[in-house]
Order: structure tokens, then C-alpha cells, then sequence
């Protein structure tokens, strides 16, 4: 069995969706050292499937480089997968004298890489992150995982009580996004509406950087806000008793499924054939199968929803979403209504 280093320094959302990785080499008898940015090592500290965890944040330069080069020295493993497509995860493996190196075909360093896996457009990218695992183990049969260890629970059962939150009677709203374009604008007319329908709490979770964006959102102080005040673990803790999530096309709609709580996901300038839909143990039979259950305005999976203006001319717009809509209208986020998206909610609370 081999030693392999899992390198994701991406966004907190695509470690969550690489996460199948480590159990698929974990469970063939591979020893798994993951390299992933400090802003998603929360998301991994307790996984059962990793041994080695090292944090590069790409941000810091030259200096953190060196050091994650050595801490992938000291870990001597055999190969690499690297699912991060740029040229400085593929160059960390290189300098750490690994050397078996795998990655996408499409990845601008590939010319460092040893082995190219077909990167399929049309998978998800759960399926897509598993392909890199051919010849070591398994790539069918996983889904993202988010472990919890207890002190976290019982912490987000104390957050939740102390802002007067029944932890088995709350849904969690996640408004945010690196991206302005992905942030839609409809959750405040969405909170006075869960608010009139269901006698239930509302917890707003986020960044430190989306509290103001919470603030306004809230102004008649129909919600608990939360932005700011949870790390990713206890984030997903608190999102993992609610009884329904909301989210943009962002980490906390990965959090959620990570979790297996029914969550909303709301697309504007992306979309979900592009790979990045959630994903839990409930859609790892077929994610194509999700068209067979489609309607004008949502895509349903066994746990999620997927809401979007899915037929307007110009979307998708961005892979990855924008500072400002290329058209200047924003129809992609504004012509979704409240009452779509509670319909959506509506739906998976009755099946849950």
C-alpha cells in the first residue's frame, strides 16, 4: 500500500467535494496525507481518513511554500494526486521529490504531471475528484463527509440555546458568497416568509466578511445572526441539526449535504451542469439521474433543490460567478422569487 498526498488548496467548498478521496485510498489500505488551505482545515481536521494534515495557505508566498514543500518532504509519500488545477499545487509535489503525479488534463502545470485523468465536464465534481484515484482505489460509491468531534456538537448546542434557539427546531439561512453575483436577493422577503409560515428559529450563518450583509438582511430581527461568530466546524455542526438549510452556490449548501441536512441551493450566474450542485450519500447512485425529476424552475435530488432562472439567455455567465452581472441586469438572482424558493423549502421539509 502506498502513502498519498491529496492536494485541494482551493476554496472550502471544493475540499468539501473532494473529501470521497480520502476514504476511497483510505479504505483500499492507502495512508492519506491531505494538503488543503488554512480557511478549510476545520472542514478536515477530524477526518477519519486522513493521516498527515497540512495547511499551504498560497497566500503567504514564497515562505509558505517552502514550508509546506517540507512537511510533504517529511511525510515521504509515493504519490500525488492533485486535484487544485493551477500551476502551485502541482509544483509542491515536484519540489517534495514525489515522484508519481497525478492530475486533470486540463490543468495548466499537467506538464509536470506523470499520470493526466480526463477531466469530464459532464460529472460531477465529486465524480470528477474520485477519477483521480484510478489505479490506487475505488472511484464510484463515495460521497462528502464532514466529521464533528463532540466538544464541537455540544459547543453549537450552547450557541444555539444561549441566543434562545431549539436546536431541533431551526433553519439555517447562508446569504453569502466570495462572489457578489452569487449572493441572491431575495432572503430577507424569504425570512419574514419562513417566519409567517412555520413556527420555527431562523440562524444566519457566514463568514466575518458576510456579517453586515446578515445585518441588513435581518433589519426586523426575525433571525438569529450568527456570521462571523462560528468557525467552518462549528458552522457545520449547527448546520447539521437544522432542520432545512438555504444556501447560495456556495460552501455552506456543500456543508449541509456534507452533513445530510436537506438544503435549498440557490444558482444565478452558475450552474449546476457545471459540476457543483450538492452532493450527499443520497445522490451518489446517478447525479444525471437528477433530470429525470426536473421542473421549470428546480432541480431536485434526493436531500437538496437546486432553484434557478434556468432558462434566461445569458447564463451561465462565469464559471465561478462575479464582482458585478456582464449585463447589468442581474435577472439570473432577481427574477427568483421568495415564494419559489420557499416552495422549494416547502418541499423537502414534507419529505424529510
Amino acid at each position: 500500500m502506498a502513502n498519498i498526498a491529496v492536494i485541494q488548496t482551493a476554496f472550502p467548498g471544493d475540499v468539501i467535494l473532494c473529501t470521497p478521496v480520502f476514504q476511497s485510498l483510505a479504505e483500499a489500505g492507502h495512508a492519506v496525507t491531505a494538503v488543503v488551505r488554512p480557511q478549510a482545515e476545520p472542514l478536515v481536521r477530524h477526518n477519519l481518513y486522513i493521516d498527515k494534515l497540512i495547511c499551504y495557505d498560497k497566500s503567504k508566498g514564497l515562505r509558505s511554500f517552502i514550508n509546506a514543500v517540507g512537511e510533504l518532504k517529511k511525510a515521504e509519500c509515493d504519490a500525488a494526486i492533485i486535484v487544485q488545477r493551477y500551476l502551485k499545487s502541482a509544483l509542491l509535489p515536484l519540489y517534495a521529490g514525489i515522484g508519481k503525479r497525478i492530475g486533470f488534463d486540463i490543468a495548466e502545470a499537467r506538464f509536470l504531471y506523470t499520470t493526466e485523468i480526463h477531466y469530464d465536464k459532464d460529472s460531477h465534481e465529486v465524480e470528477r475528484c474520485l477519477a483521480l484515484c484510478d489505479g490506487f482505489s475505488k472511484t464510484r460509491g463515495f460521497a462528502p463527509r464532514i466529521f464533528i468531534d463532540d466538544e464541537t456538537k455540544a459547543k453549537s448546542k450552547e450557541v444555539l440555546l444561549s441566543n434562545k434557539i431549539d436546536p431541533a427546531n431551526f433553519i439555517v439561512i447562508a446569504p453569502g458568497s466570495i462572489w457578489p453575483t452569487k449572493r441572491w436577493t431575495g432572503f430577507e422577503q424569504l425570512i419574514t416568509l419562513i417566519k409567517a409560515k412555520l413556527d420555527c428559529g431562523i440562524v444566519m450563518l457566514g463568514s466575518a466578511d458576510d456579517y453586515l450583509l446578515c445585518e441588513h438582511l435581518n433589519r426586523d430581527k426575525l433571525a438569529v445572526n450568527l456570521a462571523g461568530k462560528t468557525d467552518l466546524l462549528l458552522s457545520s455542526a449547527i448546520i447539521k441539526m437544522a432542520k432545512l438549510a438555504v444556501a447560495n452556490d456556495s460552501a455552506p449548501a456543500h456543508i449541509a449535504a456534507a452533513v445530510s441536512t436537506p438544503i435549498v441551493a440557490i444558482f444565478g450566474p452558475t450552474v449546476p451542469r457545471f459540476g457543483f450542485a450538492p452532493y450527499s450519500e443520497k445522490s451518489i447512485a446517478k447525479v444525471s439521474d437528477f433530470s429525470l425529476r426536473s421542473e421549470s424552475d428546480l432541480l431536485i435530488s434526493e436531500n437538496s433543490i437546486v432553484v434557478e432562472n434556468k432558462y434566461l439567455y445569458c447564463r451561465p455567465c462565469n464559471l465561478h460567478g462575479s464582482k458585478k452581472c456582464p449585463e447589468k441586469h442581474f435577472r439570473c438572482m432577481k427574477e427568483i422569487t421568495p415564494e419559489q424558493v420557499w416552495k422549494a423549502c416547502q418541499r423537502l421539509l414534507e419529505e424529510s
